[in-house]
Protein backbone atom coordinates (compact mmCIF):
# COMPACT_ATOMS: atom_id res chain seq x y z
CA UNK A 1 0.00 0.00 0.00
CA UNK A 2 3.10 2.20 0.87
CA UNK A 3 4.25 1.87 -2.96
CA UNK A 4 0.26 3.14 -3.51
CA UNK A 5 0.54 5.91 -1.84
CA UNK A 6 4.38 6.90 -3.09
CA UNK A 7 3.26 6.53 -6.60
CA UNK A 8 0.29 8.96 -6.67
CA UNK A 9 2.39 11.79 -4.44
CA UNK A 10 4.92 11.44 -7.66
CA UNK A 11 2.09 11.23 -10.41
CA UNK A 12 2.34 14.94 -12.25
CA UNK A 13 -0.05 13.53 -14.78
CA UNK A 14 -3.51 14.93 -13.23
CA UNK A 15 -4.50 11.39 -12.99
CA UNK A 16 -7.61 10.60 -10.41
CA UNK A 17 -7.30 9.04 -8.01
CA UNK A 18 -10.34 6.95 -6.55
CA UNK A 19 -11.91 7.98 -3.45
CA UNK A 20 -11.71 4.28 -1.70
CA UNK A 21 -7.99 3.78 -2.13
CA UNK A 22 -7.26 7.12 0.22
CA UNK A 23 -9.91 6.27 2.49
CA UNK A 24 -7.92 3.23 2.87
CA UNK A 25 -4.66 4.79 3.65
CA UNK A 26 -6.38 6.55 5.87
CA UNK A 27 -7.40 3.89 7.67
CA UNK A 28 -4.01 2.41 8.07
CA UNK A 29 -2.10 1.90 11.44
CA UNK A 30 1.33 2.10 9.60
CA UNK A 31 3.17 5.11 10.48
CA UNK A 32 4.99 5.27 7.08
CA UNK A 33 1.59 4.72 4.63
CA UNK A 34 -0.16 7.16 7.14
CA UNK A 35 3.01 9.78 6.78
CA UNK A 36 2.65 9.45 2.90
CA UNK A 37 -1.21 9.79 2.91
CA UNK A 38 -0.57 12.99 5.16
CA UNK A 39 2.14 13.87 2.45
CA UNK A 40 -0.56 13.47 0.11
CA UNK A 41 -3.58 15.18 1.81
CA UNK A 42 -1.46 18.22 2.47
CA UNK A 43 -1.41 18.93 -0.77
CA UNK A 44 -4.55 20.69 -2.72
CA UNK A 45 -3.24 19.26 -5.99
CA UNK A 46 -3.47 15.76 -5.02
CA UNK A 47 -6.24 16.06 -2.95
CA UNK A 48 -8.60 18.31 -6.25
CA UNK A 49 -7.74 14.73 -7.79
CA UNK A 50 -9.99 12.27 -5.63
CA UNK A 51 -12.89 11.25 -7.45
CA UNK A 52 -15.31 11.52 -6.28
CA UNK A 53 -13.88 14.16 -3.89
CA UNK A 54 -13.43 13.61 -0.18
CA UNK A 55 -14.79 15.44 2.49
CA UNK A 56 -13.78 17.93 4.93
CA UNK A 57 -14.95 16.23 7.74
CA UNK A 58 -12.71 13.02 6.69
CA UNK A 59 -9.89 14.91 5.82
CA UNK A 60 -10.03 16.56 8.78
CA UNK A 61 -11.08 13.12 11.34
CA UNK A 62 -7.44 12.24 9.39
CA UNK A 63 -5.13 14.59 10.21
CA UNK A 64 -6.40 14.92 13.74
CA UNK A 65 -6.04 11.01 14.17
CA UNK A 66 -2.26 11.53 12.20
CA UNK A 67 -1.44 14.11 14.68
CA UNK A 68 -2.66 11.85 17.34
CA UNK A 69 -0.50 8.90 15.99
CA UNK A 70 2.57 10.92 15.59
CA UNK A 71 2.44 12.88 19.12
CA UNK A 72 1.80 9.55 21.21
CA UNK A 73 4.06 7.07 19.25
CA UNK A 74 6.98 9.44 18.46
CA UNK A 75 7.34 7.06 15.01
CA UNK A 76 10.71 6.63 14.14
CA UNK A 77 9.80 6.68 10.17
CA UNK A 78 10.67 7.96 6.77
CA UNK A 79 7.16 9.31 5.88
CA UNK A 80 5.73 10.31 9.29
CA UNK A 81 6.83 12.92 11.45
CA UNK A 82 8.22 12.75 14.61
CA UNK A 83 6.37 14.09 17.65
CA UNK A 84 7.49 17.65 17.96
CA UNK A 85 7.43 18.22 14.26
CA UNK A 86 4.15 16.77 13.90
CA UNK A 87 3.13 19.15 16.66
CA UNK A 88 4.24 22.07 15.04
CA UNK A 89 2.70 20.92 12.00
CA UNK A 90 -0.33 21.03 13.79
CA UNK A 91 0.56 24.59 15.01
CA UNK A 92 0.26 25.13 11.28
CA UNK A 93 -3.07 23.62 10.53
CA UNK A 94 -4.27 25.34 13.37
CA UNK A 95 -3.18 28.83 12.66
CA UNK A 96 -4.48 28.02 9.03
CA UNK A 97 -7.92 26.70 9.47
CA UNK A 98 -8.12 29.80 12.34
CA UNK A 99 -7.18 32.24 9.46
CA UNK A 100 -9.44 30.83 6.90
CA UNK A 101 -12.50 31.58 9.37
CA UNK A 102 -13.32 27.91 9.50
CA UNK A 103 -15.96 26.89 12.19
CA UNK A 104 -15.34 27.18 15.48
CA UNK A 105 -16.30 23.76 16.19
CA UNK A 106 -13.18 22.59 14.46
CA UNK A 107 -10.53 24.25 16.63
CA UNK A 108 -12.95 23.16 19.62
CA UNK A 109 -12.04 19.75 18.54
CA UNK A 110 -8.28 20.17 18.16
CA UNK A 111 -8.56 21.85 21.71
CA UNK A 112 -10.71 19.61 23.04
CA UNK A 113 -8.32 16.66 21.63
CA UNK A 114 -5.05 18.26 22.42
CA UNK A 115 -6.63 18.40 26.39
CA UNK A 116 -7.59 14.73 26.21
CA UNK A 117 -4.26 13.98 25.17
CA UNK A 118 -2.40 16.99 27.97
CA UNK A 119 -4.52 15.25 30.72
CA UNK A 120 -4.07 11.37 29.85
CA UNK A 121 -0.29 11.76 28.60
CA UNK A 122 3.03 10.80 30.21
CA UNK A 123 5.10 13.56 31.09
CA UNK A 124 7.40 13.46 27.70
CA UNK A 125 3.73 14.06 25.69
CA UNK A 126 3.08 16.63 28.20
CA UNK A 127 6.45 18.49 27.52
CA UNK A 128 5.90 18.01 23.73
CA UNK A 129 2.29 19.09 23.60
CA UNK A 130 3.74 22.07 26.11
CA UNK A 131 6.77 23.20 24.01
CA UNK A 132 6.10 22.18 20.43
CA UNK A 133 2.25 23.14 20.57
CA UNK A 134 0.90 25.54 23.13
CA UNK A 135 4.05 28.01 23.41
CA UNK A 136 3.55 28.73 19.52
CA UNK A 137 -0.13 28.56 19.43
CA UNK A 138 0.20 31.31 22.20
CA UNK A 139 1.90 33.80 20.12
CA UNK A 140 -1.33 34.54 19.17
CA UNK A 141 -3.31 36.56 21.07
CA UNK A 142 -6.62 35.43 19.76
CA UNK A 143 -5.57 32.14 19.98
CA UNK A 144 -4.38 32.48 23.57
CA UNK A 145 -7.69 33.95 24.68
CA UNK A 146 -9.18 30.85 23.15
CA UNK A 147 -7.13 28.66 25.19
CA UNK A 148 -7.90 30.85 28.45
CA UNK A 149 -10.23 28.24 29.68
CA UNK A 150 -7.09 26.10 30.58
CA UNK A 151 -5.56 28.01 33.46
CA UNK A 152 -8.82 27.28 35.38
CA UNK A 153 -8.40 23.47 34.95
CA UNK A 154 -5.91 22.49 37.02
CA UNK A 155 -5.28 19.32 35.17
CA UNK A 156 -4.84 21.69 32.08
CA UNK A 157 -2.77 25.11 33.72
CA UNK A 158 1.08 23.53 33.66
CA UNK A 159 0.31 23.73 30.10
CA UNK A 160 -1.10 26.91 30.10
CA UNK A 161 1.49 28.43 32.23
CA UNK A 162 4.34 26.68 29.73
CA UNK A 163 3.02 28.61 26.92
CA UNK A 164 2.65 32.06 29.02
CA UNK A 165 6.72 31.71 29.87
CA UNK A 166 7.17 31.44 26.61
CA UNK A 167 5.51 34.75 25.74
CA UNK A 168 6.54 36.63 28.64
CA UNK A 169 10.05 35.95 27.57
CA UNK A 170 9.42 37.24 24.16
CA UNK A 171 9.02 33.92 22.25
CA UNK A 172 8.18 34.28 18.73
CA UNK A 173 8.68 31.56 15.81
CA UNK A 174 7.14 31.62 12.48
CA UNK A 175 5.04 28.74 12.95
CA UNK A 176 2.08 31.32 13.53
CA UNK A 177 2.60 33.68 10.74
CA UNK A 178 0.22 34.67 8.05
Amino acid sequence: MLEEVTTELLAADGRTVPRVHVQRWMASENADIIGATYAFLSKPEHVERVVPPLQFDEVFDFMLHYYEFCLKKNPTSEWANSSYSAGMDLVGWFVSMWDEGRDKKYLERIKSHLADLYTSGSAELKKCIEHAIIEHLFERKPIRNFFSDWQDDPRLRPAFEEGMLWIKGGGRSPLTER
